[in-house]
């Protein structure tokens, strides 16, 4: 054990394969530890220990491969069925008996490296052959599982980087509703992909920004972002109709990411660039589809490419519904990264020439420049908001919401989430203006919406209706509309209480918000009995909550309390300095203001 005693600290998993091992070990065998070339002595070490069972070796080169961060592997059963290896239950019984594997805890027959760093050196024997048993092996586990189908995918990519297997990336990305840290494997299939021309490395690269900006890491994805928007431009000096769209699409999901960092300036930018983008794409669409293109000179053109794209023209004019989408990209949380990647070769080869591939290139021509336009639009009304430019804001709020109508008049059931979404961010403007008579018919019309899609999904859409309502007390509020106030925030309330008695953790905070509006509600009306009733059952949800403890504020102030009412303000100025100036202002503190 000489040799353990001479390394250096820090190598506590070395020292214990080593210690579990020892009588398998030829020390005369291993080179002197060299700090510079830890991984090549932990080769040599687990090679010692195996050397007696070269098949036990293989085996765990083929298992280190496989991903173990997922919780499902290593199964052992899907091992035994996939491998084809003789004696693979003694192979097995032996790397366990090394201490190079072990059972995960509360997991039968599910195992692991004992340490990462096995797994890690052992990377550097690998090769092809062991990332196509590892193919076998997922194909076989796996039951429409996600995450293993991400494998599978990863290996093929390891074995054979194709252009096919970028049509699975994409397809795969957009199938994750929600990007998070257990869907970084396929940040290592982007790696592989990577060998591929640019018109197959940019919508990857998208992949790429999307889910490291999720995982925070927005450095790395605002230069993804633009190394995909350099590629688009790049590739657009050729292809310019086919591949505008995904400038419109990078420029957005960049905007995205503007807006998350706070960087408005920048995000109105790129957003606008994006809009233009997109009415471009609008303008050459209608040009090639409107009434007036039998009049056109096309001389020099392919007569049968004429007299398709005039049929099809024909059947546009009469049959205008049938070409939209029936499902709009609005579903996707990531932009546009869903590319029909046959689609574009055929554009580029010239072979697009038949009605069905006019019919799929005007879904896409749909989805992007009418769905997306209004959703730019949007967010660049959002953007005038943080910038105070509201006249602006209003602007891009009302050119979104008419063509979300149009689009709603015909889909509404994939239109009305994001219908609602323009309505309550219109209602929102509204009332930071103090334009509350313009806000409550917006905030009602998301209600009457969102009441519509709970019936069919209130898992989905109840809270929503509970969020409008609560948003409808208020507006109701200020326009002096007590009544009608109330019964907005008790049916608010009901449905908060539903969900805060399944999961009171995340819900009490509704709650809270509401009973708290209930009191403010009852402040200004003088029912101070029902004030401090609502005030306090708010206070035992959120004890901490500055708007709670300022309501209180005023209700003793009122009440001629003048030390319990200075004492509640000094604890919310503490927690808020911002309410120093809207105390001042308020009315409801008039009897404590003259106060030393």
């Amino acid at each position: 054990m000489e040799l353990i005693k001479k390394f250096p600290k820090g190598h506590i998993a070395l020292e214990k394969i080593i210690k579990k091992n020892y009588q398998r070990i030829d020390f005369d065998k291993l080179k002197v530890f060299d700090e510079t070339q830890v991984a090549n002595f932990y080769i040599q070490v687990i090679e010692e220990i195996l050397s007696s069972n070269q098949e036990a070796l293989e085996l765990l080169k083929n298992l280190s491969v496989l991903n173990t961060e997922i919780e499902t592997n290593i199964d052992y059963k899907s091992i035994k069925s996939s491998y084809k290896l003789p004696n693979i239950e003694n192979l097995f019984s032996e790397l366990l008996d090394t201490g190079l594997i072990k059972e995960k805890e509360e997991k039968e027959e599910i195992y692991e490296f004992s340490f990462s760093q096995i797994q890690e050196v052992l990377g550097l024997l690998t090769d092809e052959k062991h990332h196509e048993n590892a193919i076998n092996y997922y194909e076989y586990k796996f039951k429409d599982d996600l995450f293993d189908k991400i494998e599978v995918l990863f290996h093929k990519a390891k074995s054979n980087p194709t252009e096919e297997l970028v049509t699975e990336f994409l397809a795969i990305a957009n199938d994750i509703e929600q990007f998070d840290y257990r869907h970084k494997r396929l940040i290592d299939i982007a790696e592989e992909l990577f060998i591929l021309e640019d018109k197959y490395k940019a919508p990857i690269l998208i992949v790429l920004g999307n889910l490291l900006s999720v995982l925070g890491n927005t450095e790395t994805a605002e230069r993804i972002y633009l190394n995909a928007l350099d590629l688009y431009q790049n590739l657009a000096k050729k292809y310019y109709r086919i591949y505008l769209p995904y400038i419109a699409a990078t420029q957005k999901n960049l905007g995205t990411l503007y807006i998350d960092l706070k960087r408005f300036e920048e995000a109105e930018k790129i957003y606008s660039d994006a809009l233009s983008s997109y009415k471009e794409l609008e303008r050459q669409y209608y040009d090639a589809h409107s009434p007036d293109f039998h009049s056109k000179d096309y001389s020099g053109i392919e007569k049968s490419y004429i007299d398709d794209l005039k049929a099809y023209n024909e059947l546009l004019k009469r049959y205008f519904d049938i070409y939209l989408p029936e499902e709009p990209s609005i579903k996707s949380e990531f932009g546009n990264v869903g590319i029909d990647l046959d689609l574009i070769e055929d554009i580029q080869d010239g072979s697009i020439d038949s009605i069905d591939s006019y019919k799929t290139l005007a879904k896409m021509s749909y989805d992007m420049y009418l769905i997306d336009i209004a959703k730019t639009q949007s967010s660049l009304g959002l953007i005038y908001s943080e910038l105070m430019k509201f006249e602006d804001a209003e602007r891009m709020h009302l050119a979104a919401l008419k063509i979300k109508k149009k689009i709603a008049e015909h889909y509404p059931e994939q239109v009305y989430p994001e219908l609602v979404l323009t309505l309550l961010d219109l209602g929102d403007l509204y009332a930071t203006l103090n334009k509350f008579e313009e806000a409550e018919p917006m905030f009602s019309e998301a209600l009457k919406i969102s009441k519509q899609l709970a019936e069919q999904n209130p898992e989905v859409y109840l809270y929503n209706v509970a969020i409008i309502q609560n948003s409808l007390g208020t507006i109701s509020t200020r326009l002096q509309d007590f009544e009608d106030a109330e019964q907005k925030y008790l049916d608010a309330l009901k449905i908060f209480k539903i969900f805060a008695k399944e999961d009171p953790k995340t819900y009490n905070y509704n709650v809270a918000d509401v009973q708290n509006n209930l009191g403010y509600l009852f402040l200004n009306k003088g029912n101070f009995v029902k004030a401090v009733y609502h005030l306090n059952k708010a206070l035992k949800k959120d004890p901490k909550n500055s708007e709670i403890l300022y309501n209180f504020a005023c209700l003793e102030s009122l009440r001629n309390n003048q030390e319990k009412a200075l004492e509640l303000l000094k604890k919310v100025i503490e927690f808020d300095k911002a309410y120093i100036e809207r105390a001042l202002q308020d009315k409801k503190l008039d009897g404590i203001k003259d106060l030393k």
